[in-house]
């Protein structure tokens, strides 16, 4: 077997800056305080004048008004004058309905200006999650291989070890700040409100875009089927994983290994040269770190892995283990104890402890319900309709 040396080159990758867009002020209602005396006293005012003149002149008999006729027509104007005045005249201009309509178109208008400007950060920010992680079912990646872009992640870079796992949705990087000043509940107008609640639920976040498994920020994974079909399906899953980690990171950054009792499905790996074992040389070449058990895999690698200090969480400057190694375990039944460094391993309902190994992630399929890595934040579960969900609480 012949090797080709691969140069990699440093590729400027695209960034996307921050930025961050604030919600104009929700609209206000004015509640004027009410007029004294109210509104239906001038009516009734007014009702018993009108009533009072009738009376008048029906019992004078006379066909033009009199003296006490006179005296009521100014009563009458001076009811009329002030009801008029409470309907409009005393009334802050902003809380009649027509400018109450009005300041709600405004406010809708705005929001879609608004909304224009946060689509246009969601294209861009998808565009540049789906350069970080093509969509493999469409060769994508055999468009890299050769390229600069090939190998290109180092355990320095932000983006080392992480793998796309499928399409989901994510938080939108655009920041949509609610609105400065927000009136208290009583005074709130509803529409404003209710239209500024749904755009920053609604707004932020994208949809149908990659979704990545940061491999090392745990000591392993563990995907689960809910029905015993499924196999093909979480292997078709692993093995996409497995490419792409393999495109973009070289064999000098990242090692890998495959147990499996299904040499069919994983025959495409011996290709790979970051499964090349880097002590053992067989006719061939380095031998391929391809596993038919748990136990054939902790022979050769079970010092080394000893030799290693526990997992511990990735943390901003602290500087990385000196190599990583990625175990793919597609083996239905296995235990995965001796891979994690369990210390106790518990019976039925005991708990587990497991410290794990620096620089080691484990990709578990092996349907087992016990596994220190069948846990709310490290266990995905396939349904019956092919998604591939969080697990909501441990297995």
């Amino acid at each position: 077997m012949t090797k080709q040396g691969f140069d990699k080159e440093k590729v400027r990758s695209p960034e996307l800056g921050e930025r961050s867009l604030t919600l104009p002020e929700l609209a206000e209602l004015v509640r004027p305080p009410q007029s004294r005396p109210p509104m239906w006293v001038w009516i009734l005012v007014f009702v018993i004048a009108v009533v009072t003149l009738l009376v008048i002149m029906i019992r004078s008999g006379a066909r033009t008004m009199g003296m006490g006729g006179l005296f009521i027509l100014p009563i009458m104007l001076m009811s009329v004058f002030m009801m008029m005045r409470n309907r409009g005249g005393g009334q802050n201009e902003k809380a009649r309905p027509a400018a109450l309509a009005a300041s709600r178109v405004d406010y809708a208008r705005t929001l879609d200006e608004l909304r224009e400007d946060v689509h246009e950060g969601a294209r861009a920010q998808a565009r540049e999650i789906a350069y970080h992680h093509p969509n493999p079912s469409e060769g994508a990646l055999l468009t890299l291989v050769g390229t600069a872009r090939m190998w290109e992640r180092s355990p320095n870079d932000r983006n080392f070890g992480h793998v796309r796992i499928g399409v989901g949705v994510t938080r939108l990087r655009t920041k949509i700040l609610p609105p400065q000043k927000v009136p208290p509940p009583e005074f709130r107008e509803t529409a404003t409100a209710i239209a500024a609640r749904d755009f920053l639920l609604t707004q932020n976040v994208v949809h149908d875009v990659a979704r990545p498994l940061h491999l090392f920020d745990q000591m392993g994974w563990s995907f689960f089927t809910a029905e015993d079909d499924q196999r093909p399906i979480v292997q078709g899953l692993l093995r996409a994983m497995v490419c792409q980690l393999c495109a973009f990171h070289g064999p000098d950054a990242v090692r890998l290994a495959i147990i499996s009792d299904d040499e069919a499905a994983w025959q495409g790996a011996k290709w790979l040269p970051h499964v090349g074992d880097p002590v053992l040389i067989d006719a061939s070449g380095p031998v391929r770190m391809i596993y038919s058990d748990v136990g054939e895999f902790m022979d050769r690698h079970g010092a080394a892995l000893q030799s290693k200090g526990p997992w511990s969480a990735r943390m901003e400057g602290m500087p990385p283990p000196d190599d990583h190694m990625v175990v793919v375990v597609d083996l239905p039944g296995a235990n995965c104890a001796p891979l994690l460094g369990v210390l106790k391993n518990g019976d039925l309902g005991e708990p587990v402890d497991a410290m794990g190994f620096a620089g080691l992630c484990v990709l578990e399929a092996t349907g087992d319900t016990f596994s220190a890595l069948a846990t709310s934040a490290t266990a995905f579960v396939l349904d019956d309709q092919g998604n591939l969900l969080r697990a909501e609480e441990v297995l």
